[in-house]
């Protein structure tokens, strides 16, 4: 890239990324507890066909005033993309459009302070954001395996948007990762014994994201049935779950200490040059048979940024946090809970978690409560009446995993379009259950 290239990426970076401003997070929830009264809607019986093609089928769950879709996608890695570009290809089109017209739109008001030239403005937009995306791209690329690529260059020939564009729309995670929280509940802890997993997603509540919610469903020609939540056209998986009974959750760390071997002031850079996360995260899924086998294959993976996956086994019955990096991928669980700090972090016996961030104070020690507080009660009920509000994360969607009984309970952000008089965050709306061993069954 040339001078000014870098000159224009350092400056997008100052403006997307968030500032750091001390060695850890300040946020911390609002006082007091909350409660979420609303009925749990099972979504197996409020199951509406819409529409289908050869390797796919889309349908509609949730609550009335709140409709997700559903969508099911068979075959090899281009058709599943050209069955999902088929019928989404409106909700791909407006999704893509908003999410970068947002993205420029922010850019160029976070720059009014600096005296640009209004074309300065939209060159450091156009070639700041195509440059660090591209770069991002280029540098993935070695470690990315080709079916990622056949599958979005079928979304692209189904619905006609570029190529390029949703290659950079798969990238833009790994620029910046999102704060969000993770439990693992297990043994002693749960109210029957089983094995429970939190994936809260805190990310943008302001852009198109909450506009666009997409429960995708995979039954791929190779590997495991899956599904993960998330958006059109996003084929990379943040929270997901799979017919191994294997969930996977996800906090973006920046927030580090030097343990992670990057990221601080003390350690090299975050590395770039690996498998975007979000890549490696689906492949867990798709074909990782237990726990065993999914923390070798995040373990043997050319990783890149700071980041804390949740991974369980509703076979194992165990859920282990990990600590991931370029450097590390160190698994945990209660026996030896990471990081360590009994002042704000807990050890509550049989629950693995982190609240928001690594070094969090504020969200880890009331997620800790919360724990301790229901510790041999935690069901699904306690989480999402619960714990959740409480701790008030998950605000954009929230999942809880039923791993032995393979069901997913998911709740979505309030849409723009929704009356404003309903709850606005996730983990304060009405949630979906849906039976998985069903969905997976369900054949072409």
């Amino acid at each position: 890239m040339s001078y000014i290239i870098i000159i224009i990426n350092i400056i997008l970076m100052m403006i997307i990324m968030k500032e750091v401003s001390s060695a850890y997070c300040s946020g911390v929830p609002d006082n007091g507890t909350r409660i979420n009264n609303y009925n749990i809607i099972n979504g197996n019986k409020n199951y509406q066909f819409i529409k289908s093609n050869d390797n796919g089928r889309l349908y509609e769950i949730g609550p009335d005033n709140a409709r997700i879709p559903l969508l099911h996608l068979y075959g090899d890695p281009y058709a599943m993309g050209y069955a999902q570009g088929s019928i989404l290809k409106e909700q791909i089109k407006e999704f893509v459009f908003k999410t970068f017209k947002y993205l420029d739109d922010m850019i160029v008001s976070s720059l009014d302070k600096y005296p640009l030239s209004k074309f300065m403005k939209e060159m450091i937009v156009l070639k700041g954001m195509n440059a660090a995306l591209d770069f991002t791209i280029k540098v993935t690329a070695p470690f990315t395996p080709s079916y990622f690529y056949d599958e979005i260059k079928g979304i692209s020939d189904a619905s006609g948007v570029s190529y390029d564009v949703l290659l950079r729309l798969n990238m833009f995670a790994e620029l910046t990762k999102a704060s969000c929280s993770f439990v693992g509940s297990y043994g002693s802890a749960s109210k029957d014994g089983k094995t429970y997993q939190v994936r809260a997603l805190d990310y943008d509540t302001d852009g198109p994201f909450k506009d666009y919610p997409l429960i995708s469903v995979y039954h791929p020609s190779e590997g495991n049935a899956f599904t993960i939540v998330g958006w059109p056209g996003s084929i990379g998986a943040l929270t997901g779950i799979s017919e191994k009974k294997i969930g996977m959750s996800e906090i973006g760390v920046e927030f580090a200490d030097d343990s992670f071997g990057q990221g601080t002031d003390d350690t090299p850079p975050e590395k770039v040059h690996g498998k975007p996360w979000m890549f490696l995260f689906r492949d867990t899924l798709q074909y990782s048979n237990s726990v065993d086998d999914a923390i070798k294959s995040i373990q043997n993976s050319n990783r890149t940024c700071n980041l804390i996956l949740g991974v369980g086994d509703g076979n194992a019955k165990m859920v282990y946090g990990i600590e991931y990096s370029g450097y590390v991928a160190i698994p945990y669980n209660d026996k030896n809970q990471l990081p360590v700090n009994n002042t704000w972090h807990p050890v509550v016996p049989d629950i693995v978690y982190n609240g928001m961030d690594w070094l969090c104070p504020g969200y880890n020690q009331k997620l800790g409560e919360q724990l301790e507080l229901y510790a041999s009660n935690i069901s699904p009920e306690v989480l999402i009446g619960n714990i959740l509000p409480t701790v008030q994360t998950g605000d954009v969607h929230s999942a809880v995993y039923d791993l032995e009984d393979l069901i997913l309970y998911v709740s979505f952000m309030r849409k723009s379009t929704a009356p404003i008089t309903e709850p606005q965050y996730a983990y304060e709306r009405q949630w979906t259950a849906i039976d998985l061993n069903e969905i997976f069954a369900q054949t072409n």
